[in-house]
């Protein structure tokens, strides 16, 4: 059984999870439609490498993928910012919440280069392998 605990949001506990409407169904499942397709999830097409600090580094680009596409983002970018949210050193799972959307939605990403902000609108694509973050050994970072 699942303890009080842990969240269990669409099927409620493992004991006591059967509709009692729809035997044949979990509690919280919809009946299977027609129309119902899976939900893309997208992202920009940047890998990410962590420095010492916790700032993630743009560490390459996915080639031919919206960040590419763009022209505007360059290895060793800072990420700075998702659509006007700061997520300077932020955990990788706070910025994918930011970064990855719906296909063909625009994101605003703020990135610090040479001392400079820079904003690059990048309209998210599926992407294999969405995004990685790599953590510098000590001697790499220095």
């Amino acid at each position: 059984c699942v303890g009080r605990g842990e969240r269990m949001e669409l099927f409620g506990s493992c004991c006591e999870n059967r509709d009692l409407k729809n035997p044949d169904m979990q509690r919280g499942e919809r009946p299977p439609t027609d129309d119902m397709e899976p939900r893309a999830v997208c992202g920009v097409g940047i890998n990410f490498r962590a420095d010492k600090t916790g700032a993630l580094f743009v560490s390459s680009l996915i080639p031919d993928g919206p960040s590419d596409q763009t022209k505007q983002v360059e290895v060793g970018d800072v990420l700075f910012e998702v659509d006007g949210r700061p997520v300077h050193r932020a955990s990788l799972g706070h910025v994918s919440s930011h970064l990855l959307g719906p296909p063909d939605s625009k994101v605003v990403v703020c990135f610090l280069r040479k001392g400079e902000m820079v904003n690059v609108t990048i309209a998210r694509k599926p992407i294999p392998n969405l995004m990685s973050v790599n953590r510098l050994n000590k001697s790499a970072a220095e």
